[in-house]
């Protein structure tokens, strides 16, 4: 599941329409399908196709939330594949992970914040979404989502070439033919994300092509069974890790080991460095875990840490070091840096990166070492739960409007 911050939408004048869209943390006023579609795409971080896309809009005002991809290639196989695609969706809406796209479990029919109808605007992104008469799964889904008790703000189609609502009668601003794709590009969401350094990977495999494959075992870094280090070691390999943070002249990823990352300390530490906002707070437990001491319980300064937007350019710094390491090791050694990495896009709201990290993980090393179980345990309920990060839930500037 892929998690976006807050935005706002709502209903106008073309279906889909709406006064704001966001994707990460960016927010646009006065959106419009293209838009959403542009989020979606970035949020996914790839251009997906064969797929279902569920979009949760919360609140209000609308704004957009959760997503939701659903495999579509077994829907070519008949009526059978298009009733696996759609129970997949309806589960998603009111199974175990109901909360992410507005409604609690055991009522799925209602927002858990102000009890609105929960909303959802589907993408169909297959060649024929836009054909006359449409695909089974394009005809069938309106009325399963609607029995489920959500509400379908809107059912986008989107072929590699064009996109148009599908719940739209107006041919003026939805052709049958759909708009151009081009208009996606063009887009402000778009936009805002190329200039800002965001790229689409080609595929949703390349997502995670900075890790690369883990190399042959014998030809890693270090011992597949390190030590756990002491304090002066951490602090060592600290040290190193914020100047490459800090893009210091002279220091290079080569300096970093990979075996003092098997200490559950350091990589608590890298996550709080990483995702916990600046202060004396941070500082006293990133003191606390490099001594090898366990932090008091980080329920009552949780808001505190973690509650304001992510350092968008600090986490990609972070994240860049990580896959450069973790293209070094064997899969023992860089187990626990895929772990991290994971935790990470959770963080960041990339449900997609998160999934397919921690299939790596699983793929290469079946027997997690050490304390890995319990970190990628969490990980993967925080995705299978779908538990948005605590940043998502801070209003932004147009809900106060």
């Amino acid at each position: 599941m892929s998690t976006g911050a807050a935005g706002t939408a709502r209903r106008g004048r073309a279906s889909g329409q709406g006064r704001g869209m966001s994707s990460s943390d960016l927010t646009v006023n006065e959106a419009g399908p293209a838009d959403l579609i542009a989020a979606v795409w970035y949020t996914l971080g790839f251009r997906p196709l064969n797929s279902l896309v569920l979009v949760a809009l919360n609140g209000p005002r609308g704004r957009v939330g959760s997503m939701l991809r659903i495999d579509m290639t077994p829907a070519w196989f008949g009526p059978s594949g298009v009733t696996a695609v759609l129970d997949a969706a309806v589960e998603a809406l009111t199974g175990p992970a109901a909360a992410a796209f507005g409604g609690a479990p055991g009522e799925p029919g209602k927002d858990a914040q102000d009890g609105l109808p929960s909303r959802v605007v589907a993408l169909v992104a297959v060649p024929d979404a836009l054909a006359v008469p449409p695909p089974m799964v394009v005809r069938a889904l309106p009325q399963r989502i609607s029995r489920a008790g959500v509400w379908l703000y809107d059912l986008i189609g989107v072929t590699p070439t064009a996109y148009r609502s599908l719940l739209c009668p107006d041919g003026s601003c939805c052709p049958p033919d759909g708009r151009p794709l081009s208009e996606v590009e063009a887009s402000r969401v778009a936009m805002a994300h190329v200039l800002r350094g965001d790229r689409l990977a080609p595929s949703e495999a390349d997502v995670i092509g900075d890790v690369g494959q883990a190399v042959p075992a014998g030809e890693g870094d270090g011992p597949q069974v390190p030590g756990e280090p002491g304090e002066r070691a951490r602090r060592i390999w600290w040290r190193t890790w914020n100047a490459l943070l800090g893009n210091a002249k002279g220091w290079s990823t080569d300096q970093l080991g990979l075996a003092p990352l098997h200490d559950s300390f350091l990589r608590d530490a890298i996550f709080v460095r990483l995702a916990a906002a600046p202060g004396p707070t941070r500082q006293r437990f990133l003191n606390q875990l490099l001594a090898g001491q366990s932090p008091p319980d980080l329920s009552g300064y949780w808001e505190e840490l973690f509650g304001e937007l992510p350092d968008r350019v600090l986490l990609a710094r972070g994240e860049e070091i990580l896959a450069a390491l973790a293209r070094r090791g064997t899969a023992a050694e860089r187990a626990p840096l895929l772990a991290i990495l994971a935790l990470l896009a959770w963080y960041r709201g990339n449900g997609v990166r998160t999934r397919l990290l921690m299939e790596r993980l699983r793929e290469e090393g079946p027997e997690l070492p050490d304390a890995l179980p319990r970190l990628a345990g969490l990980v993967e309920m925080l995705c299978t739960a779908g538990i948005a990060p605590p940043w998502v839930e801070v209003p932004v500037q147009a809900d106060a409007e």
